[in-house]
């Protein structure tokens, strides 16, 4: 799990800064809806701008937090180095679930999101 989530933090790396845009972008929509748009757009668009800031911020943390090369388990010699080195994956696991519960938990809301867009479009 650990592999996977390095190899994806690998190819997001070089778009952190694409992401962190789009982040600024979706917070400064959100700003705008909250205080100067119409309650109709308000209404229709907040939840979904305010599910694409938390995605690219997981996005980020994701990119930024497995880029890093894991810790290698055969380099420690002692009882103690690998005791802490143990904990470090694990700690590495848990961010690992941390993260994927709430990239499942805003792909739910987001497709909750689309589908009352769509049914307030077409049968609206």
């Amino acid at each position: 799990m650990l592999r996977f989530y390095q190899r994806w933090a690998y190819r997001l790396y070089p778009l952190r800064t694409l992401i962190l845009i789009i982040f600024v972008a979706a917070t400064l929509s959100f700003g705008w809806m909250l205080f100067a748009a119409p309650v109709a757009v308000a209404e229709q668009w907040q939840l979904s701008v305010v599910l694409l800031a938390v995605t690219c911020l997981l996005l980020w943390l994701w990119a930024t937090l497995f880029s890093r090369q894991l810790p290698s388990v055969e380099v420690a010699t002692g009882f103690a180095e690998k005791l802490k080195l143990r904990l470090q994956y694990g700690i590495y696991y848990l961010l690992a679930l941390l993260v994927t519960l709430m990239l499942l938990a805003t792909a739910y809301l987001g497709l909750r999101a689309l589908k009352g867009i769509i049914a307030a479009l077409f049968f609206g």
